[in-house]
Order: structure tokens, then sequence, then C-alpha cells
């Protein structure tokens, strides 16, 4: 029986009064003081609350207590060797809970997959579904954890904004799989949704005018038909006939307004199709993925806003020089947000820069040791630092992305760079070098007003 006053599961999931809280900050208060995040009884919707302090599923202090949700279907979790004997699902997820709160992520996985064999109720199943998720996550299997909050939102009506704002699922947020979930998800995106609102971004006055430029199209077609049929009278002559050469000056009036107001409509709904096109090739480019100076994976798209990444394609000796180039502006180019992403378009090395790899070694070997030092360094392109360079994730999709840019730009030669702005439009791009003291003139500050409110963006190549 449910003590007076103590709010059902469902009404919590209802209601986020409170910031998502951290694993990061809730392991920090914990080590401070032991206690102050512990959960001293678990909180169920039908079930009596013990002694304690009874917080929230949802909205406890801890790191787990906000709990609520995903699938332990076609989890790997054992549920077998290793996890305690529990009778009821409710056992199996409050042991859960307090066995994720110590630190064992696999055993309290097992656990939330156990409840699942007990034939649960809709709370907790969402519960025990929806920790499992965030165990997988954990434990960054990325897949797994993505597919689980999918069917949890999709089949136990969870709301979506749970999983957007709990901090457990941060890192999973920044992948490409959570990516992919969302157009699945009730509630999410589909990459055709998400292609067509960023194009109505960048032109936003384009669907009013189709609408306008469509009305009047159709008023002037109508009202050509009727001019027709007023001439072909008009030619015919008798009694009560329209004017001949008011009927034909209606008519040029009609046909002109067609033909215009035809281009004008034809025009935009060309250059919605292209804009599409845009769109989707930079879509593209967002969904591949990265890896951060805190060598974390996730999606270039997870860094809009943040950097104006400059993508460089070539052979290695081409990108050591492209970076050798820019170093003297690197400082004025960080504070603009560029990043450059090196992207080598093949691992063997061009003949020419054999030749003088040869030529360095036979002098080296004759007496001067230091001879080849030079152009070791100049060739060698070493993992990004995550800040200035920022290492491509997958080499394989990035080389296919460039070269479809390449020639979708219709650019020549080995050497190719793309400048993104920071919301990942495609800025410019060409066929070699990218041209650093432009992009220093050119590109606001990140703390300018221009970056601000309209990023300085430049025409989309």
């Amino acid at each position: 029986m449910q003590p007076p006053g103590c709010p059902s599961l469902s009404s919590r999931l209802r209601a986020l009064p409170l910031p998502p809280v951290s694993c990061r900050a809730a392991h920090t208060a914990q080590a401070t003081n032991p206690t102050s995040h512990r959960r001293q009884s678990p909180v169920w919707a039908s079930v009596p609350l013990a002694a304690g302090n009874g917080r929230s599923l949802l909205h406890g202090s801890g790191p787990f207590d906000r709990r609520c949700g995903v699938s332990a279907t076609g989890f790997d979790g054992d549920g077998g060797a290793g996890v305690p004997s529990v009778a009821t699902a409710k056992e199996a997820v409050e042991l859960g809970l307090k066995t994720l709160e110590a630190g064992d992520v696999e055993a309290a996985l097992g656990l939330f997959n156990r409840a699942m064999d007990f034939g649960p109720n809709q709370e907790e199943a969402t519960a025990a579904k929806y920790n499992a998720a965030c165990c997988l996550a954990k434990l960054k299997r990325w897949k797994e954890a993505a597919d689980g909050v999918v069917e949890v939102v999709n089949d136990y009506n969870l709301k979506l904004k749970v999983a957007m704002e709990d901090g457990d699922l941060e890192e999973l947020r920044d992948t490409r799989e959570w990516r992919e979930a969302l157009a699945m998800m009730k509630g999410g995106l589909t990459e055709e949704q998400r292609v067509k609102l960023r194009a109505e971004t960048k032109a936003p006055f384009r669907l009013p005018r189709l609408y306008l430029f469509g009305g009047l199209l159709a008023g002037a077609g109508f009202g050509l038909l009727i001019i027709l049929a007023r001439l072909a009278a008009a030619l015919k002559g008798g009694e009560g006939a329209p004017d001949l050469q008011e009927s034909i000056t209606n008519l040029g009036i009609n046909l002109a307004a067609v033909v215009v107001l035809g281009f004008l409509f034809y025009r935009d709904v060309s250059q919605s199709d292209k804009d599409a096109a845009v769109t989707a090739r930079e879509e593209a480019l967002g969904a591949l993925q990265v890896r951060t100076a805190a060598s974390r994976v996730m999606p270039l798209a997870r860094l809009r806003g943040t950097v104006r990444p400059v993508v460089v394609a070539g052979t290695k000796s081409q990108i050591a020089r492209v970076l050798k180039a820019a170093r003297p502006l690197r400082e004025e180019l960080q504070d603009r947000g560029v990043c450059v992403i090196p992207v080598i378009t093949t691992d063997a090395a061009e003949p020419a820069d054999k030749i003088k790899a040869l030529k360095q070694k036979l002098q080296s070997n004759g007496g001067n040791s230091d001879a080849g030092k030079g152009f070791a360094e100049e060739v060698e392109v070493k993992q990004g630092d995550g800040k200035w360079e920022v290492s491509p994730h997958n080499m394989d999709e990035w080389r296919e992305w460039m070269e479809e840019q390449k020639e979708f730009a219709g650019a020549k030669g080995s050497n190719f760079y793309v400048q993104v702005q920071l919301d990942g439009t495609v800025r410019s791009s060409g066929s070699g070098a990218p041209p650093w003291q432009e992009l220093v003139q050119n590109l606001p500050t990140m703390d300018s007003v221009m970056t601000k409110f309209g990023d300085n963006i430049g025409p989309t190549v």
C-alpha cells in the first residue's frame, strides 16, 4: 500500500522540475560525503516507502536516483552467474540501482535484465529497461544503448526529453548511434526532416514566396482561360461580342503574368532542390566522426557552434606543408574557432618525396647525421591534439566524402580543402591549400558580434 503523499512513478515521469545531474558531479559529491547521495530507500509507484529520505527515482540527487526506463530485451547482460537472488521485478530493479551506485555496472545490468523475467508491470518494466540502457551507455556499448532508448521511448511512452537531459547518457548523445536512433524515436527527426529544416533555414522566405507566386500563377492561369474564351467570342463576332482590341490586350497582360510568375515559381523550386542537395551533403559531413582532445569519438555535427573546421585532403607531404603554412597564423586562426582535420588520401609516398628521402638518406650515411631530419619532420603527420588538429575517425569514410565533394565542386588535383562554418554550412572549398590569410581576414573572432548573430556565412560552394 502506498503511503499518502507519495507520488507515482508515472507522475514523476511527466514532471522534471530539477536539472539532470551528471555522473561525474554525483561521484565527486559522494567522494566528499559518502552518504549524501546514496539512496536510503528506493521509491516505487504502488510500493510502500521504507524509513529514509524517500527520494524520487527521477530526481534524487544521486547519480542513479533519476532512473525511469529502457529495454532489456536483446541486451547481453547475463542475469545469471554472479547476479544475486531476487524474487520480484521490484527487488531486481532496486538491487540493480544499489549495485549501479556501488560502481558494478555489469552486475547492475544483469539485475535490470533479470527484472524482465518476473513479468513486471508497466512502471517496473520502464525503470528496468531505461536503467539497462544507461548501463550499456556506461559500458560504451553505444548501439545497444541507443536501441534501448528507442524501445523505451516508442513502446513505453517515456518522454524523449528525459533521455535528452540525462547526464548519464551524455557520452551516448555524442555518438553517431544516437544521431541515427533519433530518427527512429517519437519526437525525433529523420534525416529527411533535418535536411528540409536546414534548407529552409538558409532561405527562410522561400516558402512564403512559393505560396505567393503559386497563388498568383494559379489566378493568372485561370484569368488566361477566361480571356481566351472572350477572345474566341470576339473573333467570332456578332451581337454582344467582346471588343477584340480589349481582348487582345488582356490576353497579352495575362500571358505575360503567367510567364513571369511561372519563371519565378520555377526558379524558387529549382533552387530549393539544389539547396536540399547541398544540405544533404553537409549533413553527411556532419555524420562523419572525429576524435576529440578527450579521445572521444563523436560526429562532427556535435562540434557545431564551437569550431569552424577546415578539412584538408591530400598526401602526407601535402598535408604537412599545409599545416606548416598555417603555423605562423595558428593563434589567430584558433581565435576564430578554426581547427584542421587532415584527411590522408593515400598512404603511398609521392615519387618526388621518395627521391628526396633517398638523397637525404645517402647524405646522412655520408656523415651528416642530421641531414634527414628536416624531411622527416616535414612529412610527418602526427595524431591530432584534438584542439587545433582534430583526427578523423574511419579515414575511408572521410576519403569518400572528400572525393564526392571534390567532384561536386568541380575541383582538380589531389590536394583539396573544405572550410565549414559554425552551423555546419560549407562556406568554401577548392583545390590546393586553404587560404589561411584570407580566413583570418574574413572570419570574425569567436567573441565577435558577427559570430554570435550571423557567423559571417559566405556563399555555399
